[in-house]
């Protein structure tokens, strides 16, 4: 069986879409499948053709987002409330690139056609449409899985025309499922896709062969650790920025980022104490990254303000086997707080880190693939 992946973005990015359809291919190739990814973005230097023969996976780049990834803002607008009012319109109306981008994507997607099933990505949702718009214009011979971390239209983080509902209802429809990571995120679902096309399938990960620190966590300083993105609007982490800089203990707080985030940089100079304690790494390739977390004595997860999303980074915090300090800022407890600060973890949030083995989560697509195939066959 051929299977084709279809995502944003992929290794070496470092990015919760990236790591998803690294897992995904690699365990179809454990299965004893052809894979391919097609791959909109790429990393400047980056070998993919030693990769691909390496891995037995073959890397299509399409090279529509090169370039893209943001970088902290050095831009100052002369009429700042202007510039920020025309900035609005077009990623509220057009969604900014997204037709673009598109447009660029259709015609290279032949590369899909020999497939048994593709399996689509969204982040960002052109991987979607434009694979809507391919077939729309070549018709269908494969199963089309969509994988879906967050709804385009009803995303808590970003307001877009209502046209983007009926767009993504129609891209939708196209597709033969739609699997999401947890099912408090159907009812976001349910207005733009029939029940019956959800399935529930978190991120998965390999298990196997990650190394883990075993030394001492009982020497000084406390090591706080925060692998992510934090989210102004619905993942405010002021409450423990304030709670942290008031703090009298010897501790280092450990944020691992993507890249850096100019707003992120600019609150942390509000705390006189806090930034004294940060250490901020950039761009830690994964595996090396949840042996950083390993080292921590607990871990922070600042929750959604909703439950309709379960960040991937949990995942990873389960692998690393540290005490996990969930919460946000409606519901944070400051006697918890302390708690954990003083080495007592008994309200820390428990994670089943053997729900999200790749290997089990494969299973479950390929599962999906053999109810639709012999309808293309």
């Amino acid at each position: 069986m051929k299977i084709s992946i279809f995502c944003g973005c992929f290794y070496p990015s470092v990015h919760p879409r990236a790591f998803r359809a690294e897992e995904l291919a690699k365990e179809f190739i454990r299965k004893g499948f052809e894979v391919s990814v097609v791959n909109m973005s790429t990393v400047k230097g980056f070998d993919y053709d030693k990769y691909s023969k390496e891995q037995n996976i073959k890397v299509i780049n399409l090279n529509i987002l090169h370039g893209r990834a943001s970088k902290v803002a050095s831009y100052v607008p002369k009429y700042p409330k202007l510039y920020k009012f025309k900035r609005f319109c077009i990623e509220y109306f057009i969604c900014g690139n997204f037709f673009r981008y598109a447009k660029k994507t259709i015609p290279q997607l032949s590369c899909l056609e020999d497939s048994d099933c593709v399996i689509a990505l969204s982040t960002p949702f052109e991987c979607f449409y434009s694979l809507y718009k391919y077939l729309k214009q070549n018709g269908k011979n494969f199963v089309v899985i969509g994988d879906s971390g967050d709804p385009f239209y009803y995303s808590k983080q970003t307001k877009r025309a209502i046209w983007f509902k009926y767009i993504e209802r129609s891209v939708y429809k196209s597709f033969d499922y739609l699997t999401i990571p947890t099912p408090n995120a159907i009812p976001l679902y349910e207005p733009l896709i029939e029940k019956g096309k959800i399935e529930i399938i978190p991120q998965g990960f390999n298990m196997k062969d990650q190394p883990l620190y075993e030394g001492d966590f009982s020497t000084q300083p406390i090591k706080i650790g925060y692998a992510g993105v934090f989210y102004w609007d619905i993942r405010n982490p002021s409450f423990l920025f304030e709670y942290l800089d008031k703090s009298t203990l010897d501790y280092r707080f450990y944020v691992f980022m993507r890249m850096p985030d100019g707003r992120f940089l600019e609150e942390i100079e509000k705390y006189t104490n806090l930034k004294q304690r940060i250490i901020i790494k950039y761009a830690v390739p994964r595996k090396e990254l949840i042996f950083e977390l390993s080292k921590m004595n607990f871990l922070v997860n600042v929750e959604n303000l909703s439950n309709t999303q379960m960040p991937s980074k949990l995942i990873d915090y389960a692998i690393a086997r540290r005490p996990i300090l969930s919460c946000n800022e409606n519901n944070y407890d400051i006697t918890v707080l302390d708690q954990f600060m003083e080495g007592n973890y008994s309200a820390k949030y428990e994670v089943d880190a053997s729900e999200y083995d790749i290997e089990k989560l494969a299973d479950k697509f390929e599962n999906l693939i053999n109810q639709k195939r012999y309808l293309y066959k």
